[in-house]
């Protein structure tokens, strides 16, 4: 059995204990007018932003909360052109002309993100990279470990199979690419958004953006003032714009990971399991120990509840593996499955001066850097030799269409399924920590106690109408058709939703609290 789980999510990167947070930057104050304004302060937006600045664009860079909130801040922060089975998915789908587009983005991610890691504190070590199966030589996942070795190698990446790979527990065949890395993502935002603001540029945080014009030059409006700008970067998780669709065609995934500590030796590369379900190994130093950073377990935003029951199963399996003595950070992150496999990113389709990028997979340190070198070169009309392949304007293909129809359908059951779900008022009081939705004669209610404070809201999602669920481990309200997340009291944490949730008719939005 594993220890018992910190009360409160954290991931080491946030940590005030490891790290000190990035500086703070002020809201945006009045309008303002720029050359490109940048909706989102994580890896893809902050790089986009220094980026299109060396160029000598003036850039306003804006984030609903605080830099690297939400995924970069919350990820195991892997910079390899390994990726678990991913490109040999994407044989399955496409081309390999369009495979090797895929690759060469990332080759040029990859480089350009540990050039820059260099010249920031910010604890980059060069490490091994492995997949891996246990389920042995003959499964489906010892044949895509297989498959990823070969389309490796004929893109001219030096992928070696072997099973001998500093696991304490057996394999049935493993990849290994020599030479990747990784990092604490904090710091090395932090330096980005120090470039931008020592250069005279715009950087604000806790400003959401709400909307952006359909006509014209765009305006991005916010509750704190107008931007201006020739062209926006949508560089959030998923667009906040629903007119590009990306919504639906991406999925939400939610995955969880955890700092462990553990007697004995710790595994010198990074892992990434074949099997299903999928987990994440690698170390990282935290207080100036040298830990575990087990993860994985993921599935649909919102669609599996108790989500504690997640973080539970990875604590017993990394128990189950390592001599684990304490489990000092859990924490979570969301990440966005596009239909085909492949990002978006570029202009969106009839809107030439707002360009998107999502759709990441779970590999955006090197993903989001790539998307910023194709935007910059998109801004300043340079060529780009692999940027076709990510077009965000693109249609969906033959391949992608059984995807994209399950994808949907999913959304059209918990849209169904929430409304239609009889949860009457127990009348009981909530525990600390709990939540549930409710159906009463005024409509659904969302209701939950953190903190000692209850809180009662509208459990209609804003987006598209659909109703949230309790996540437990985060303390969040999520959304099961399009992945928003909002905060106990119904503010926006991330997800398409732009505005927060209501407050619930005839009810008071927080409860006092009980005795």
């Amino acid at each position: 059995m594993a220890p018992p789980l910190p009360a409160h999510e954290l991931s080491p990167w946030h940590d005030p204990e490891h790290a000190e947070e990035p500086d703070t930057y002020p809201a945006l104050r009045g309008d303002r007018r720029v050359d490109v304004a940048v909706v989102g302060a994580g890896i893809t937006g902050l790089t986009t932003a220094v980026l299109l600045a060396r160029e000598g664009l003036h850039v306003a860079v804006v984030e609903g909360r605080r830099i690297g909130a939400v995924a970069t801040g919350n990820t195991t922060a892997k910079i390899s052109l390994l990726q678990g089975t991913r490109t040999a998915t994407l044989d399955r789908l496409h081309s390999p002309e369009t495979v090797d587009a895929y690759l060469a983005a990332h080759r040029a991610g990859f480089d350009w993100l540990l050039d820059r890691a260099r010249r920031a504190d910010c604890d980059l070590e060069r490490r091994d990279a492995v997949t891996f199966a246990t389920s042995g030589r003959s499964s489906a996942g010892a044949e895509l470990v297989r498959r990823e070795a070969a389309v490796l190698r004929r893109a001219g990446l030096p992928a070696e199979l072997g099973t001998d790979v500093g696991l304490p527990f057996g394999v049935s065949e493993a990849v290994t690419l020599a030479d990747q890395a990784q990092f604490d993502p904090m710091p090395y935002l932090a330096d980005l958004a120090q470039e931008l603001h020592e250069g005279g540029h715009l950087v604000c945080e806790n400003t959401r953006v709400r909307s952006v014009s359909l006509l014209g030059a765009p305006r991005v409006r916010t509750d704190h003032g107008e931007i201006r700008a020739e062209r926006v970067v949508v560089a959030t998780g998923v667009p906040v714009l629903d007119r590009g669709l990306y919504f639906a065609r991406v999925e939400p995934s939610r995955s969880y990971a955890q700092a462990v500590r553990v007697d004995g030796e710790l595994p010198e590369r990074m892992y990434l399991s074949a099997d299903d379900p999928s987990v994440s190994l690698r170390t990282a130093i935290v207080e100036g120990d040298r830990r575990l950073l087990s993860g994985g377990f993921g599935h649909r935003v919102g669609a599996s509840t108790p989500t504690s029951s997640h973080e539970r199963a990875l604590a017993d399996w990394t128990a189950a593996h390592f001599p684990v003595r304490e489990i000092t950070h859990r924490w979570s992150a969301q990440d966005y499955l596009p239909e085909d496999g492949l990002p978006f990113v570029g202009p969106m389709r009839w809107q030439p001066r707002i360009l998107v990028a999502t759709g990441f997979a779970k590999w955006g340190m090197t993903g989001g850097t790539a998307a910023a070198l194709a935007l910059r070169d998109h801004v300043v009309g340079r060529t780009n030799p692999w940027s076709h392949a990510l077009r965000a304007d693109r249609a969906p293909t033959a391949s992608a269409l059984p995807s994209l129809a399950r994808a949907n359908g999913e959304v059209g059951r918990y849209m169904a399924t929430g409304w239609a779900r009889p949860h009457l008022p127990s009348g009981e009081a909530l525990a600390e920590g709990e939540g549930r939705v409710e159906t009463t004669s005024r409509g659904k209610i969302a209701r939950c106690r953190v903190g000692g404070v209850e809180h009662a809201l509208g459990a209609v999602c804003p987006h598209l109408g659909g109703i949230v669920a309790w996540n437990d481990a985060a303390q969040s309200w999520d959304c099961p058709l399009h992945g928003s997340r909002f905060a106990p009291d119904g503010a926006v944490l991330e997800g398409p939703a732009t505005a927060g949730m209501a407050d619930p008719p005839g009810l008071a939005r927080v409860v006092a609290p009980r005795s």
